[in-house]
């Protein structure tokens, strides 16, 4: 056998395993699931500016028939139990100051206790007594799921990723990968709903944003974040202002 084949027998053997080489690492490279995007440890909070504008379906006649809120809202992962289904629960424990001049150490009623739950495929929130499934995993592009389907809304349940792992900027603060959930994009010819929210990985929720108009007779919808059972809701944000563990 001649060098020339032998050389070219060696490269090719060489090539051979670097190909193997390269396409095992490929198969054992671990899948990014997304699980920062909603942390689990007690102590960590975020503390948000609430900012809402409220029709009263009691008084339309009144012009303008609007009320404005601004507030701070404090959301602090006070404890994780197991719940009934043998799952690893957090209890949310949610504070409210309207003067932000006020220390949070001195407010102590707490305004609202939610639970969050973080499951390998998905996370779910039960916020005012309504279970939402806020996130799917492993995170995907485009990936769709059904958000109500753990409750009995009539709302679409179309909840969407439309944004991954995209940095942006809150209130002056930058994070460097978020991603976006369109919740409800319901326009008609009389009204609009609109909500979506916005995660940062190690902060969980940044933004939240809803929409919900409808000009038949102030006749709204009242999501999760109103404070008032009695009103609907025109617009509300919830946006990032810190956080920490």
């Amino acid at each position: 056998m001649s060098k020339g084949i032998k050389y070219a027998m060696l490269l090719a053997g060489v090539v051979c395993l670097a190909f193997l080489s390269c396409k095992k690492e490929q198969q054992q490279s671990p899948v990014y699931m997304g699980y920062d995007y909603f942390p689990n440890n007690v102590g960590h909070y975020v503390i948000y500016r609430c900012d809402s504008i409220i029709a009263n379906p009691l008084t339309p006649n009144v012009i303008p028939p609007f009320d404005t809120f601004h507030y701070q809202v404090k959301e602090v992962i006070d404890s994780i139990y197991l719940n009934n289904q043998g799952q690893l629960t957090q209890r949310i424990v949610r504070y409210k100051r309207t003067d932000s001049t006020i220390p949070w150490s001195n407010i102590l009623t707490i305004q609202k206790i939610w639970t969050g739950t973080l499951l390998t495929t998905m996370a779910t929130r039960l916020e005012d007594n309504i279970n939402y499934i806020k996130l799917v995993f492993p995170i995907k592009p485009s990936e769709q799921w059904n958000g109500n389907a753990m409750n009995t809304l009539a709302l679409p349940g179309s909840y969407q990723y439309t944004a991954l792992n995209t940095p942006a900027v809150i209130n002056g603060v930058r994070f460097d990968s978020t991603l976006t959930v369109m919740e409800v994009n319901n326009p008609s010819r009389i009204g609009n709903q609109y909500y979506y929210e916005q995660y940062a990985a190690g902060v969980g929720l940044v933004y939240r944003e809803v929409i919900d108009w409808s000009t038949s007779k102030f006749s709204f919808f009242t999501p999760p974040p109103v404070d008032s059972a009695t009103a609907g809701t025109v617009i509300y944000t919830e946006s990032y202002l810190s956080s920490g563990n």
